[in-house]
């Protein structure tokens, strides 16, 4: 019977979470991990900026408990950009008969990553551009985190962005004619094999003779090529089933 007991209050005894993140503490992948990439080069619009704190706030919302969710910006010098990691917490959905608490998830995810976040649309509201755009770059540099490696079942990558690339490494400006050259590719290939990957393409008046079928193709291709699955548009609900429970502060 003590063994017994011991069993039940060890399964019982709520998980450790490390108070930055929310995420369980201890070395092992998360269950899933979404990244949200926020191109930071170019200041979004208005329509746009509540736009992405919807998209945000549905990630998390969509993640299974203990699910990993990082929204990083692409800035000028990849090396700068910054991580705000929240884990999915518990919400009691889990628990037979009761319904979703929408008040705690809100809570939850405002105590972890509220703050930094709201640095981050004030840096998207006022930004001036930037002198590179990295687009590529930044693709990659997501590929390469342990938190993001195949070990992980669930790996969905979102790429907020106009995807104009402009680096040392290649530029889109030129025209779509132009493509990476081949030791570029193998630079910036990575194993996408299994990936969910969603372009939110920003449009801008500026970028018409860049943003063209061409280019969006482009991307498309590159990334498909890599063993992602790539949709791209520009909807909450891109790739999702219509009937997906979408994320809302009404009541």
């Amino acid at each position: 019977m003590a063994a017994v007991g011991l069993t039940a209050f060890t399964f019982m005894r709520p998980e450790k979470l490390d108070p930055r993140t929310g995420c369980p503490l201890g070395h092992q992948a998360p269950v899933a991990n979404t990244v949200v990439l926020v191109d930071e080069t170019d200041r979004l619009s208005k329509d746009d900026l509540a736009f992405v704190k919807t998209l945000i706030m549905n990630e998390y919302f969509w993640l299974p408990k203990d699910g990993r969710l990082t929204v990083r910006n692409i800035v000028s010098d990849p090396d700068l950009a910054e991580d705000i990691v929240v884990c999915r917490m518990e919400d009691g959905t889990h628990e037979l008969g009761l319904v979703r608490n929408a008040r705690k998830v809100k809570q939850d995810f405002q105590r972890v990553a509220g703050t930094r976040l709201d640095e981050l649309f004030t840096s998207l509201r006022t930004a001036n551009p930037q002198k590179y755009s990295p687009i590529m770059e930044s693709i990659s540099a997501v590929f390469d985190r342990p938190a993001f490696g195949p070990n992980v079942k669930q790996r969905r990558l979102v790429i907020v962005s106009d995807m104009a690339q402009y680096s040392k490494l290649f530029s889109q400006y030129r025209g779509m004619s132009v493509r990476p050259r081949a030791d570029v590719r193998e630079e910036m290939h990575r194993d996408m094999s299994g990936v969910d990957i969603r372009i939110q393409y920003i449009l801008r008046l500026e970028l018409h003779r860049i943003q063209t079928e061409a280019h969006k193709a482009f991307w498309v291709s590159y990334l498909q090529g890599m063993g992602a699955r790539v949709l791209l548009g520009h909807s909450i609900l891109l790739g999702e089933d219509t009937n997906r429970e979408v994320w809302s502060d009404e009541p």
